[in-house]
């Protein structure tokens, strides 16, 4: 059995309608939730009904080519799923002997990880837009010619833009020990970035479009997720003091007559660049999740060397000795 993907770029919409929610590690169950214009409806917990879990470490990259990135993630999703089944296989052998085994064992969330990046300037379209649907050859030559990349991704969503000035959030992260659904997982990260910018002294807000906005007309963040037998991939992507121009080149994520803004526009701060975001980020995304984030070199030395190789020559030579 092939195992599933689950790609989303999540919208909200008035009337409830049928949502993707994790059932195993090789399908997809469709059930039934109303979606909310809220950070969390009715559906998602206040609180994650689970076992305290180990911090969760994070390592800050920059000036990181997309694709470079998206090859990064998937070969910590990867990993991800062979260490699990590692465990799973043990406890397995362990319930066989006899003896009792640990219940967490098959998922302590132990190899989690939170990638914080900004990427060279790129221009990045979603699934729903690969092959036929993708945009024309001449217009991807024409984003081209200002500067940036144009590559097509296994994220939700439509087009949008990543570049110099803006924070990448990249969580690898098993959902199954969390026990959240997707649609909860998304509206998580919602919460985390409000939280961000709650600490600079924004409002922001969901609304009926995806992502976290000010407003209805002025976007902030963008989100788009993408799980893989429980292990989600992409994420979220907050403007700090991005160079906006990019975006007035395309209709961002689709939606037509939207603005997109910064937390340095929005106060009048250019000197708001996303290591100054990155402290309060992770505090916000700390407190929504119920971990203590740790940077990776302060828990995993090695790890966190073999990522930054990996960054810098696009071998994975050192991580797959890990």
């Amino acid at each position: 059995m092939r195992p599933s993907l689950l790609i989303l770029g999540i919208a909200r919409h008035s009337q409830p309608r049928p949502i993707l929610t994790l059932h195993s590690f090789t399908s997809v169950r469709v059930s039934s939730e109303a979606s909310t214009t809220t950070s969390t409806g009715p559906t998602c917990p206040s609180q994650i009904p689970r076992p305290p879990l180990p911090p969760l470490p994070y390592i800050y990259l920059r000036d990181l080519p997309y694709s470079r990135g998206s090859d990064l993630q998937q070969f910590l999703v990867d990993r991800q799923i062979r260490l699990r089944k590692e465990r799973e296989e043990k406890l397995s052998t362990l319930n066989v002997d006899g003896t009792q085994g640990n219940s967490e064992l098959s998922e302590d969330g132990s190899h989690d990880l939170l990638l914080i990046v900004e990427h060279t300037p790129t221009y990045t379209n979603g699934r729903r837009n690969r092959g036929a649907q993708a945009i024309s050859d001449n217009e991807a030559d024409r984003l081209k010619k200002l500067g940036a990349t144009y590559v097509e991704s296994l994220r939700g969503g439509e087009i949008t833009y990543h570049g110099p000035g803006q924070l990448v959030a990249y969580p690898i992260l098993d959902l199954k020990p969390i026990k959240l659904s997707v649609r909860c997982y998304v509206s998580y990260l919602e919460k985390a970035i409000i939280a961000t910018c709650a600490a600079w002294g924004i409002k922001a807000i969901t609304t009926e479009n995806t992502g976290v906005w000010l407003n209805d007309q002025q976007k902030i963040a963008a989100i788009g997720v993408h799980v893989q037998r429980y292990i989600t991939s992409h994420g979220l992507a907050l403007n700090c003091n991005t160079d906006l121009e990019y975006f007035n080149q395309i209709v961002a994520c689709g939606l037509s007559g939207k603005e997109t803004t910064s937390l340095s526009k929005e106060l009048d701060d250019p000197s708001i660049d996303v290591a100054k975001v990155i402290p309060t980020f992770v505090s916000g995304f700390g407190k929504v999740f119920e971990r203590s984030l740790v940077p990776l070199a302060d828990k995993d030395k090695t790890l966190e060397q073999a990522v930054r190789d990996y960054c810098q020559t696009g071998d994975f030579a050192k991580l797959k000795e890990l």
